[in-house]
Protein backbone atom coordinates (compact mmCIF):
# COMPACT_ATOMS: atom_id res chain seq x y z
CA UNK A 1 0.00 0.00 0.00
CA UNK A 2 1.16 3.22 -1.17
CA UNK A 3 1.72 6.01 2.11
CA UNK A 4 0.55 8.36 -0.42
CA UNK A 5 -3.25 8.49 0.36
CA UNK A 6 -2.32 8.22 4.81
CA UNK A 7 0.08 11.13 4.35
CA UNK A 8 -2.49 13.57 2.35
CA UNK A 9 -5.45 12.59 4.46
CA UNK A 10 -3.19 13.37 8.10
CA UNK A 11 -2.78 17.13 7.00
CA UNK A 12 -6.70 17.07 5.76
CA UNK A 13 -7.70 15.78 8.85
CA UNK A 14 -5.63 19.11 10.62
CA UNK A 15 -8.00 20.31 8.05
CA UNK A 16 -5.40 21.49 5.75
CA UNK A 17 -5.76 21.01 2.03
CA UNK A 18 -2.64 19.49 -0.07
CA UNK A 19 -1.50 21.32 -2.77
CA UNK A 20 0.94 19.65 -4.60
CA UNK A 21 2.55 17.77 -8.23
CA UNK A 22 0.41 20.80 -10.42
CA UNK A 23 1.49 21.59 -13.83
CA UNK A 24 2.77 25.53 -13.94
CA UNK A 25 0.82 25.55 -17.46
CA UNK A 26 -2.30 24.62 -16.05
CA UNK A 27 -1.29 27.70 -12.70
CA UNK A 28 -0.04 30.99 -14.99
CA UNK A 29 3.28 29.61 -15.40
CA UNK A 30 4.23 30.25 -11.41
CA UNK A 31 7.04 27.41 -10.74
CA UNK A 32 6.56 26.81 -7.47
CA UNK A 33 3.52 24.81 -8.01
CA UNK A 34 4.68 21.53 -8.37
CA UNK A 35 5.87 21.81 -4.69
CA UNK A 36 3.66 21.28 -1.34
CA UNK A 37 1.85 23.73 0.25
CA UNK A 38 -1.34 23.66 2.07
CA UNK A 39 -4.44 25.69 1.97
CA UNK A 40 -6.50 26.64 4.86
CA UNK A 41 -9.39 29.13 5.27
CA UNK A 42 -8.06 30.46 1.23
CA UNK A 43 -4.88 31.04 2.20
CA UNK A 44 -1.41 29.21 1.21
CA UNK A 45 0.11 27.96 4.10
CA UNK A 46 3.65 26.21 4.18
CA UNK A 47 6.82 26.52 2.69
CA UNK A 48 7.18 24.65 -0.62
CA UNK A 49 8.15 21.32 0.36
CA UNK A 50 8.74 17.79 -1.84
CA UNK A 51 6.67 17.69 -4.74
CA UNK A 52 4.45 15.04 -5.61
CA UNK A 53 6.68 12.98 -7.80
CA UNK A 54 9.21 13.61 -5.08
CA UNK A 55 7.43 11.99 -2.46
CA UNK A 56 6.62 9.14 -4.43
CA UNK A 57 10.62 9.17 -5.13
CA UNK A 58 11.42 8.97 -1.78
CA UNK A 59 8.69 6.29 -1.13
CA UNK A 60 10.33 4.21 -3.46
CA UNK A 61 13.47 4.33 -1.89
CA UNK A 62 11.83 2.36 1.48
CA UNK A 63 12.11 -0.41 -0.73
CA UNK A 64 16.05 -0.50 -0.80
CA UNK A 65 16.99 1.13 2.89
CA UNK A 66 16.13 0.02 6.28
CA UNK A 67 16.94 3.07 8.57
CA UNK A 68 17.02 2.57 12.25
CA UNK A 69 16.97 6.43 12.80
CA UNK A 70 16.14 9.03 10.34
CA UNK A 71 17.28 13.09 10.57
CA UNK A 72 15.15 15.93 8.58
CA UNK A 73 17.06 19.14 8.74
CA UNK A 74 14.21 21.91 7.80
CA UNK A 75 10.84 20.65 9.06
CA UNK A 76 8.77 23.70 8.32
CA UNK A 77 4.57 21.95 8.36
CA UNK A 78 6.28 18.66 8.59
CA UNK A 79 5.17 17.42 5.33
CA UNK A 80 8.96 15.49 4.65
CA UNK A 81 9.14 14.42 7.76
CA UNK A 82 5.36 12.46 7.91
CA UNK A 83 6.29 10.98 4.46
CA UNK A 84 10.48 9.83 5.58
CA UNK A 85 8.86 8.63 8.59
CA UNK A 86 5.95 6.29 6.59
CA UNK A 87 8.15 5.62 4.13
CA UNK A 88 10.56 4.07 6.65
CA UNK A 89 8.13 2.76 9.47
CA UNK A 90 10.72 0.86 11.81
CA UNK A 91 12.42 4.35 11.66
CA UNK A 92 12.32 6.32 14.45
CA UNK A 93 12.61 9.65 12.57
CA UNK A 94 13.15 13.46 13.61
CA UNK A 95 12.80 16.22 12.16
CA UNK A 96 14.17 19.85 13.10
CA UNK A 97 13.43 23.66 11.97
CA UNK A 98 14.43 27.16 13.73
CA UNK A 99 11.46 29.06 13.31
CA UNK A 100 9.97 31.45 16.09
CA UNK A 101 7.04 30.17 15.51
CA UNK A 102 5.76 26.45 16.86
CA UNK A 103 2.37 25.77 14.73
CA UNK A 104 4.83 23.79 11.90
CA UNK A 105 5.82 21.66 14.56
CA UNK A 106 2.87 21.12 16.66
CA UNK A 107 1.27 19.91 13.59
CA UNK A 108 3.82 17.68 12.71
CA UNK A 109 3.68 15.96 16.37
CA UNK A 110 0.27 16.12 16.23
CA UNK A 111 0.04 14.05 13.12
CA UNK A 112 2.77 11.69 14.46
CA UNK A 113 0.61 10.88 17.60
CA UNK A 114 -2.33 10.34 15.59
CA UNK A 115 -0.71 8.17 13.13
CA UNK A 116 1.08 6.50 16.10
CA UNK A 117 4.92 7.05 14.54
CA UNK A 118 7.88 7.44 16.21
CA UNK A 119 9.42 10.62 16.43
CA UNK A 120 8.66 13.89 15.85
CA UNK A 121 9.83 17.81 15.59
CA UNK A 122 11.92 19.35 17.38
CA UNK A 123 13.06 22.93 17.80
CA UNK A 124 17.21 23.06 16.58
CA UNK A 125 19.30 24.64 14.37
CA UNK A 126 21.45 22.94 11.98
CA UNK A 127 24.58 22.75 12.14
CA UNK A 128 25.66 24.37 15.20
CA UNK A 129 22.77 22.25 17.40
CA UNK A 130 22.67 18.83 15.41
CA UNK A 131 25.20 17.06 17.67
CA UNK A 132 23.20 17.79 20.76
CA UNK A 133 19.56 17.11 19.00
CA UNK A 134 20.97 13.61 17.91
CA UNK A 135 22.26 12.71 21.04
CA UNK A 136 18.91 13.80 23.09
CA UNK A 137 16.80 12.08 20.44
CA UNK A 138 18.25 9.17 18.62
CA UNK A 139 19.71 5.87 20.49
CA UNK A 140 22.27 4.99 17.89
CA UNK A 141 23.80 6.59 14.25
CA UNK A 142 21.53 8.40 11.97
CA UNK A 143 21.09 5.93 8.52
CA UNK A 144 19.14 8.47 6.85
CA UNK A 145 19.38 12.71 6.43
CA UNK A 146 17.21 14.58 3.96
CA UNK A 147 18.64 18.28 3.94
CA UNK A 148 16.22 20.92 2.83
CA UNK A 149 16.94 23.94 4.92
CA UNK A 150 18.70 27.01 3.83
CA UNK A 151 19.53 27.21 -0.18
CA UNK A 152 22.88 28.25 -0.59
CA UNK A 153 26.09 25.99 -1.13
CA UNK A 154 27.67 27.10 1.91
CA UNK A 155 24.47 26.32 3.96
CA UNK A 156 24.53 22.73 2.72
CA UNK A 157 27.91 21.68 3.43
CA UNK A 158 27.40 23.10 6.44
CA UNK A 159 24.35 21.33 7.30
CA UNK A 160 26.12 18.04 5.93
CA UNK A 161 29.01 18.29 7.82
CA UNK A 162 27.13 19.32 11.01
CA UNK A 163 25.22 15.49 10.68
CA UNK A 164 27.63 13.77 9.19
CA UNK A 165 30.10 13.07 12.28
CA UNK A 166 26.76 11.01 13.79
CA UNK A 167 26.04 9.26 10.52
CA UNK A 168 26.54 6.09 10.39
CA UNK A 169 28.68 3.99 7.06
CA UNK A 170 25.47 3.26 5.77
CA UNK A 171 23.67 6.68 6.25
CA UNK A 172 22.19 8.24 2.85
CA UNK A 173 21.94 11.81 2.08
CA UNK A 174 18.94 13.44 0.10
CA UNK A 175 19.27 16.93 -0.34
CA UNK A 176 16.00 19.44 -2.02
CA UNK A 177 16.39 21.49 -4.46
CA UNK A 178 20.05 20.77 -5.82
CA UNK A 179 19.80 22.00 -9.58
CA UNK A 180 17.61 24.56 -8.69
CA UNK A 181 18.71 26.48 -6.41
CA UNK A 182 22.53 26.12 -8.30
CA UNK A 183 23.46 24.37 -5.22
CA UNK A 184 25.99 21.76 -7.40
CA UNK A 185 29.14 23.10 -6.39
CA UNK A 186 28.54 22.98 -2.58
CA UNK A 187 27.24 18.98 -2.81
CA UNK A 188 30.12 18.44 -5.18
CA UNK A 189 32.51 20.04 -2.49
CA UNK A 190 30.90 17.27 0.33
CA UNK A 191 30.72 14.57 -1.75
CA UNK A 192 34.61 15.18 -2.27
CA UNK A 193 35.24 15.86 1.26
CA UNK A 194 33.10 12.77 2.07
CA UNK A 195 34.57 10.09 -0.07
CA UNK A 196 30.73 9.59 -0.72
CA UNK A 197 29.42 8.74 -4.40
CA UNK A 198 27.07 11.74 -5.32
CA UNK A 199 24.61 11.47 -7.45
CA UNK A 200 22.00 14.14 -9.31
CA UNK A 201 18.82 13.37 -9.35
CA UNK A 202 17.41 15.43 -12.58
CA UNK A 203 14.21 14.03 -12.76
CA UNK A 204 13.14 14.76 -10.12
CA UNK A 205 10.94 18.19 -9.34
CA UNK A 206 13.36 19.94 -8.08
CA UNK A 207 16.84 18.35 -9.34
CA UNK A 208 17.40 16.66 -5.88
CA UNK A 209 20.59 15.49 -5.37
CA UNK A 210 21.59 11.99 -3.18
CA UNK A 211 25.07 11.05 -1.69
CA UNK A 212 25.88 7.49 -0.22
CA UNK A 213 28.40 4.68 0.90
CA UNK A 214 28.76 3.18 -2.49
CA UNK A 215 29.65 -0.47 -0.29
CA UNK A 216 27.06 0.06 1.64
CA UNK A 217 24.07 -0.16 -1.03
CA UNK A 218 22.36 -3.30 -3.39
CA UNK A 219 22.87 -3.21 -7.23
CA UNK A 220 18.94 -2.82 -6.85
CA UNK A 221 19.34 1.00 -5.17
CA UNK A 222 21.78 1.90 -7.76
CA UNK A 223 19.69 0.93 -10.84
CA UNK A 224 17.08 2.68 -8.86
CA UNK A 225 18.80 5.97 -8.33
CA UNK A 226 20.04 5.87 -12.22
CA UNK A 227 16.27 6.22 -13.08
CA UNK A 228 15.72 9.48 -11.28
CA UNK A 229 19.55 10.54 -12.59
CA UNK A 230 20.01 9.45 -16.11
CA UNK A 231 22.48 10.43 -18.37
CA UNK A 232 23.67 14.13 -17.34
CA UNK A 233 24.87 14.86 -20.60
CA UNK A 234 21.56 14.21 -22.43
CA UNK A 235 20.13 16.10 -19.92
CA UNK A 236 22.07 19.08 -21.14
CA UNK A 237 21.11 18.40 -24.57
CA UNK A 238 17.13 18.01 -23.75
CA UNK A 239 18.16 21.52 -22.09
CA UNK A 240 19.44 22.87 -25.39
CA UNK A 241 16.82 21.34 -27.55
CA UNK A 242 13.68 23.08 -25.20
CA UNK A 243 15.88 26.06 -24.95
CA UNK A 244 15.10 26.43 -28.83
CA UNK A 245 11.87 25.25 -28.40
CA UNK A 246 10.49 27.94 -26.75
CA UNK A 247 12.33 30.43 -28.52
CA UNK A 248 10.40 29.26 -31.43
CA UNK A 249 7.75 29.98 -29.84
CA UNK A 250 8.31 33.67 -28.91
CA UNK A 251 9.61 34.56 -32.04
CA UNK A 252 6.00 33.03 -33.64
CA UNK A 253 4.08 35.06 -30.68
CA UNK A 254 6.87 38.22 -31.76
CA UNK A 255 8.49 38.42 -28.62
CA UNK A 256 12.06 38.57 -28.13
CA UNK A 257 14.07 35.22 -27.90
CA UNK A 258 15.35 34.47 -24.16
CA UNK A 259 19.30 33.78 -23.22
CA UNK A 260 19.78 30.10 -21.95
CA UNK A 261 20.77 30.47 -18.44
CA UNK A 262 23.32 27.59 -17.42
Amino acid sequence: MSILPVLVKAYEAQNLEVMTGYNPNQMHNWPRVPYTVFLEDNLLRGCPGLALQEVMFLEGLGKYLTPKNSFIIGNAFGWSTVATALTFPGSRTIGIDNSAKPKGRDLTNQIFEELSLDGGAKLGESPKGTAKICADNFDGEIDFVLIDAKHTNRAIVEDFQGVYPVCSKACVFLFHDVLNWKMTSGFEALTKESGLTGRFLPRTTSGMAIAYNDEMVSDDFHDYIDVFSGNLDLFSSYRQHAFKKMNSIRQAQGKSPQRLLK
